[in-house]
C-alpha cells in the first residue's frame, strides 16, 4: 500500500482533473457563439490501481485527451447539403434576373411590340400612300428591334457577369484549398495518436475552410481511419490520419499536406468567359470547366457556359441561342416577303461563301426548289418572267447562269423581250454579294423575287427590310429609318396594289423556320416560338426555385442536427462547471484532510 503520500497524490490528480475540466468548459463557453467551434470534452480514466493483498487500490484518475465532439458522417452530410442550397441559390438568382427581361404582361416588352409592328403594316395596308403610316411602321418596326437587342444584350451582360464571378469564385477556392493543405502539414506535426493528442482547434479549422469550399466547388472528403469512440459519446466520430478533397470526380485539389490550384483561362474562346483547369504535379492544365458541376462554381458554368468546342451549353447561353433562332427566323420571314416588292434593282447582303460553292453546302438555310424573277414597265405591268431553280447542287454562278440565260420566258418566239433583255445578275466574290441590275437603268423597270419555298430570298438578305442575321444585329434597313417614305408596300409599283403589306401582316398567323443550324429546324408561328423561349426561362425560374425551397429546407434540417452534436449549449455548460468545480472543491478537502493526517503524524512522531 502506497500510504498516506499515495493518498495525497490520489486527491491531488482528481484536483487537476477538475481544474482542466473546468478549463474546457470555460474555453466552451467562450466559444458558444462560433459554429464550426466544436464542443470539448475532458476523457479521464481510473489510474492504474495497486494490487495488494488480493485488493486493488486506486490511485486517482488519469486524464487521456480532450476530445470533441464532432461527427464526421453528419458534418459531412451538412456540407454536401450546404453547396446543393449554394448551387440552387445561385441558380435562381440569376433565373430570376434572366425572366425579368421577358415581361410576360399586357402593353410591355417584345410580345407587345411584335403586335404592334404588324398592326402597323395592317394600318398601312388601308392606306398605302400615306407617308404618316410609314412613319409609324418605321417607328414600330425600330422599337421592336431595339428590344430585341436590348433584351439579347442584357443576357449577355448576365452571362458575362456569371463568368467574372466565377473569377473570385475559383480565387476563394484556392485560397481556402492552399490553407487547409497548411494545416494538414501543421497536424502532423502537432497531433500522435499514440498518446491521443489532438488537435482540436486546427480541426476546427480545417472543418470550417472545408465547409466553405464545398460550398463554392462542390466536392468530396476522402479521410483514412476515422475513430468512432461510442465508449465516451456515441456521437463522436472524429480523428483521421489522412486527407483528400476530391473535385470535378476526380481531381484531387488538396492531397494531405499538397495543394493542386485551379487556374482561369478565357482567351482561348471567342466569347472571353473563363473556363477552368486543374494544375497537376506535371504542372500541365486540364479543363475541367465541364466536370465542375457542383456548388457556386457549377451553378455559374451551368448558367454561361457557351457550349465551345463541344462543351455542355449553359442556360443564359441557351435564351441566347433561342432569341438569335427567333430574330432570324423573324428576319428571313420579313425578308423573303419583302423581296417580292418590286424595286428597280436587285442586292444581297454580305454573304460568306464564294460563287462556286454548292448553297446547301454552306451554313444558309436554303432548300430545294424555285424561284420567280419578275420584270415590270413603269406602269406596273409584268414584262417577263424567269424561273430559276435550286437543287443540292446549285451554286450562285449556276444562278448567275440561269438567270443570265437567253431563254424564252415569255413562250412567244421572241427573244428580245425576256427577263434577260432587261437585267443581269451578276455575284461578286470580293464583295460577297449577289446583284440584279437593269440593262437600261433610264427607262425604269422594276424587278421582284418570288421564294416558292427555298428562303433563297429570306436567307440572303435581298433588298432587305431587316438587316442582320441574329438578335445581336437586327435592325430595320438603314434606307428605310432615315426616310421611311421608300417603305414599298406593293407587289407591283402601281396604284392601289398594297399586296406586300398585307403578306406582311399575315405572316404572323404562319408558320416559319426557326433554327440554331438549319439541321435541326422547328416550323412555328412567331408568337408561338416567343411565347415558348418566355416559357423556358419562365419554366427554368420556376423549377429552380422550387428546388431551392427543397433543398434550403434539408440543409436547415441537417444543420440542426448538426448543431445538436457539436455546438456548444451554454445551460449544459453553467451545469458542467458547477459539477467540476464542487468536484474541484472536494479533492481540495481532501487534500487539507490529510495535510492535516500528516500534522498529527509528525506530531506523534516529535
Amino acid at each position: 500500500m502506497g500510504g498516506i503520500l499515495s493518498s495525497l497524490n490520489t486527491s491531488y490528480s482528481g484536483l487537476q482533473a477538475h481544474q482542466l475540466m473546468v478549463d474546457v468548459t470555460g474555453n466552451n463557453i467562450s466559444n458558444a457563439s462560433d459554429e464550426f467551434y466544436s464542443r470539448q470534452r475532458v476523457i479521464a480514466r481510473p489510474e492504474k490501481p495497486i494490487e495488494y493483498q488480493n485488493k486493488s487500490i486506486g490511485r486517482g484518475v488519469d486524464v487521456e485527451s480532450v476530445e470533441r465532439i464532432h461527427n464526421e458522417f453528419v458534418f459531412s452530410r451538412y456540407s454536401k447539403a450546404a453547396q446543393d442550397n449554394e448551387f440552387y441559390n445561385t441558380d435562381f438568382s440569376a433565373l430570376k434576373e434572366a425572366s425579368a427581361y421577358f415581361p410576360d404582361v399586357d402593353g410591355v416588352g417584345i410580345y407587345n411590340d411584335l403586335q404592334e409592328y404588324f398592326n402597323a403594316w395592317k394600318d398601312l395596308a388601308k392606306n398605302g400612300k400615306d407617308p404618316a403610316q410609314k412613319q409609324v411602321l418605321a417607328k414600330n418596326a425600330e422599337v421592336l428591334t431595339h428590344n430585341i437587342r436590348d433584351t439579347r444584350s442584357k443576357i449577355s451582360m448576365l452571362q458575362q457577369k456569371s463568368s467574372e464571378e466565377l473569377e473570385t469564385t475559383i480565387k476563394e477556392v484556392n485560397s481556402l484549398g492552399s490553407q487547409i493543405a497548411e494545416i494538414n502539414k501543421r497536424l502532423r506535426e502537432t497531433e500522435d495518436p499514440k498518446i491521443f493528442k489532438q488537435a482540436n482547434e486546427l480541426r476546427d479549422r480545417r472543418d470550417e475552410l472545408e465547409f466553405h469550399l464545398r460550398e463554392l466547388v462542390g466536392g468530396n472528403v476522402f479521410k483514412n481511419n476515422i475513430r468512432m469512440d461510442a465508449l465516451n459519446d456515441k456521437k463522436t466520430a472524429d480523428f483521421d490520419d489522412g486527407y483528400v478533397l476530391n473535385i470535378a470526380n476526380g481531381f484531387n485539389i488538396v492531397d494531405g499536406t499538397i495543394f493542386h490550384p485551379l487556374v482561369l483561362e478565357k482567351q482561348n474562346n471567342a466569347a472571353h468567359l473563363n473556363r477552368v483547369y486543374f494544375r497537376g504535379y506535371d504542372f500541365k492544365d486540364v479543363d475541367i470547366t465541364d466536370r465542375l458541376t457542383e456548388g457556386k462554381a457549377g451553378a455559374l458554368i451551368g448558367l454561361y457556359n457557351t457550349g465551345y468546342d463541344g462543351t455542355k451549353t449553359g442556360k443564359l447561353q441557351n435564351y441566347l441561342n433561342l432569341l438569335d433562332s427567333f430574330a432570324k427566323g423573324f428576319i428571313e420571314a420579313t425578308n423573303s416577303i419583302y423581296a417580292q416588292s418590286a424595286a428597280h434593282q436587285i442586292e444581297s447582303e454580305k454573304v460568306e461563301f464564294e460563287d462556286i460553292e454548292a448553297l446547301k453546302d454552306t451554313n444558309y438555310n436554303i432548300k430545294n426548289g424555285t424561284i420567280d424573277l419578275i420584270a415590270y414597265n413603269t406602269d406596273g405591268k409584268q414584262i417577263a418572267k424567269k424561273t430559276i431553280a435550286i437543287s443540292d447542287i446549285t451554286t450562285m454562278k449556276d444562278i448567275v447562269t440561269q438567270i443570265n440565260a437567253n431563254t424564252d420566258d415569255n413562250h412567244d418566239n421572241n427573244d428580245t423581250n425576256d427577263f434577260d433583255d432587261y437585267f443581269k445578275a451578276y455575284f461578286d466574290n470580293k464583295a460577297k454579294k449577289f446583284y440584279i441590275q437593269a440593262k437600261e437603268p433610264s427607262k425604269g423597270f422594276y424587278v421582284s423575287l418570288k421564294d416558292n419555298g427555298t428562303n433563297f430570298t429570306g436567307a440572303l438578305g435581298v433588298n432587305p427590310f431587316f438587316e442582320g442575321n441574329s438578335a445581336q444585329n437586327i435592325r430595320i434597313n438603314s434606307k428605310y429609318k432615315k426616310d421611311p417614305t421608300y417603305i414599298r408596300p406593293w407587289l407591283a409599283p402601281i396604284n392601289g396594289n398594297f399586296d406586300v403589306a398585307n403578306m406582311m401582316q399575315q405572316m404572323q398567323y404562319e408558320k416559319i423556320d426557326f433554327y440554331d443550324n438549319k439541321f435541326e429546324i422547328n416550323k412555328m408561328k412567331l408568337s408561338e416560338f416567343y411565347q415558348y423561349l418566355n416559357g423556358k426561362v419562365a419554366t427554368d425560374t420556376e423549377k429552380s426555385q422550387e428546388t431551392l425551397n427543397t433543398k434550403k429546407s434539408v440543409f436547415e434540417a441537417i444543420k440542426k442536427e448538426h448543431l445538436a452534436i457539436s455546438q456548444v449549449s451554454v445551460d449544459e455548460e453553467m451545469v458542467n462547471l458547477i459539477k467540476f468545480q464542487g468536484g474541484y472543491a472536494a479533492n481540495a478537502k481532501v487534500i487539507t484532510a490529510i495535510d492535516r493526517m500528516i500534522d498529527t503524524l509528525l506530531s506523534i512522531k516529535q
